[in-house]
């Protein structure tokens, strides 16, 4: 235990300025969304933008989306967000092969710290990083709405909001569970970060199109994004616990296997 903590506390040592800059931007991300919000609502133009708003997106967000909780959930429904939290857990989950890459490993392995202790390490790290910046992100919200909301403005409820967090939360869990499979095996970092990284934006354009081809549709299930849907989570659907069962078992069984794989390789 006192070797995984050690570990630990050298990667969010390691790691500190990122998260520190992330939640920064995370945060100021959130007040801007909410002071946009705050202007639109004032001047009365989310009437135009749902005049003018095309039909399939119309259909695809509930039009819930060109309103003030739409925009004050921007934060939580943008693939750029996604994108972003999915790149941060893809570049934590490789941690295991960078550290082989660049030899740190045996430094770790010439104290007697068994097989699993780096890959639960970055199954911790991972956790603390995802849920830390949706804890961020909800806390801008909550303080930037006491603050900016104006008095005729229709806030989003609180499930809903915590809804589409945990969400998000899963979705950067399964991607990073992934990757530790895939860092568990391989020797480098660069490796590891581009195959994740082109197979995380394929799967992301996969289920994009799933969701308007019926014909893709049926495919698209295999895409961790398709376990994400914050438009209909906005439009009052409560968050689907298989939604959040999948993505907790991708996390679950790459962990695992990084274990498994780890335990056997060739260090």
């Amino acid at each position: 235990m006192s070797s995984l903590v050690a570990l630990l506390r050298h990667s969010l040592r390691r790691w500190r300025a990122f998260f520190a800059a992330t939640a920064l931007l995370l945060i100021a991300f959130q007040f801007f969304m909410i002071l946009a919000a705050r202007s639109l609502e004032l001047s009365g133009r989310f009437r135009l933008l749902e005049a003018v708003m095309p039909a399939f997106v119309a259909q695809w967000s509930n039009m819930t989306a060109a309103s003030f909780t739409g925009f004050v959930l921007f934060g939580y429904s943008h693939p750029l967000v996604q994108l972003f939290l999915v790149a941060a857990a893809i570049g934590i989950g490789s941690e295991p092969a960078a550290e082989i890459d660049t030899k740190f490993i045996d430094l770790v392995m010439a104290r007697p710290v068994g097989r699993s202790v780096p890959v639960n390490r970055t199954l911790i790290l991972l956790v603390v990083s995802a849920v830390g910046a949706i804890v961020c992100m909800l806390a801008a919200t909550l303080v930037g709405l006491q603050l900016l909301a104006p008095a005729t403005a229709r806030l989003p409820t609180p499930k809903t909001v915590v809804s589409m967090a945990a969400n998000l939360v899963c979705l950067a869990l399964a991607w990073g569970g992934m990757t530790l499979a895939v860092s568990s095996i391989a020797k480098r970092r660069a490796t590891v970060a581009a195959a994740c990284g082109l197979a995380a934006f394929a799967a992301f354009v996969l289920d994009y199109v799933g969701r308007f081809w019926d014909a893709v549709g049926p495919l698209a299930k295999i895409s961790p994004f398709h376990y994400f849907d914050p438009f209909a989570m906005m439009g009052g659907r409560p968050l689907a616990a298989s939604d959040v069962a999948v993505l907790i078992t991708i996390f679950v069984v790459g962990g695992a296997i990084a274990n498994v794989a780890y335990a056997r390789r060739d260090l």
